[in-house]
């Protein structure tokens, strides 16, 4: 008899994140920029298993893309913020509307967009202001607006993926 390991395939979804940065596929892109991927994952786990863990995934994403992106700027505060402010959101029902999904995620956009973008402001010197600025508002509405459209489809299919293998670690914990 073989015994294969047991894959937790909410741990191992997070691996979906760098590949879709790499990939940067066009047909989800607007006006070359793309969805801020690492909500989709943030925002039902952060639902599901609360703040604290909703912190401690936001700081793992956020090393994860600072170590991708491979600049001075972090996106971890950003990340933080919004996994707890997703993680106060588990009220014990956990039940959300899949348009909630794309509200949640479009202003956790916003959130991490301004946040990196007052880095680049207050730490960066920069001789060519207005241009950064034009840029950097052309980037955050496309992905404010790219996030909330895509996110009742990515969110709401990992937050089943996540509720369902975490209902079976609890029977499974319990028998």
């Amino acid at each position: 008899m073989r015994i294969a390991p047991k894959i937790n395939l909410s741990i191992a979804s997070v691996l979906i994140i760098p590949i879709m940065i790499f990939w940067n596929p066009p047909f989800f892109s607007l006006m070359g920029v793309q969805p801020y991927w690492p909500l989709f994952w943030l925002l039902p786990w952060a639902i599901i298993y609360g703040s604290l863990d909703g912190f401690v995934a936001g700081l793992f994403l956020g090393l994860v893309l600072d170590a991708i992106n491979n600049d001075f700027y972090t996106q971890i505060p950003g990340l933080v913020i919004c996994g707890l402010w997703f993680g106060s959101l588990n009220d014990g029902k956990k039940n959300i509307n899949k348009l909630k999904y794309g509200l949640l995620a479009s202003l956790g956009t916003l959130i991490c967009g301004i946040i990196y973008l007052l880095q680049i402001v207050l730490f960066g010197i920069h001789n060519e202001v207005s241009y950064l600025f034009s840029y950097a508002i052309k980037n955050i509405v496309s992905q404010f607006f790219l996030t909330g459209l895509l996110a009742p489809i990515f969110s709401s299919w990992l937050f089943l993926l996540f509720i369902k293998e975490k209902n079976q670690r609890y029977k499974s914990f319990h028998n």
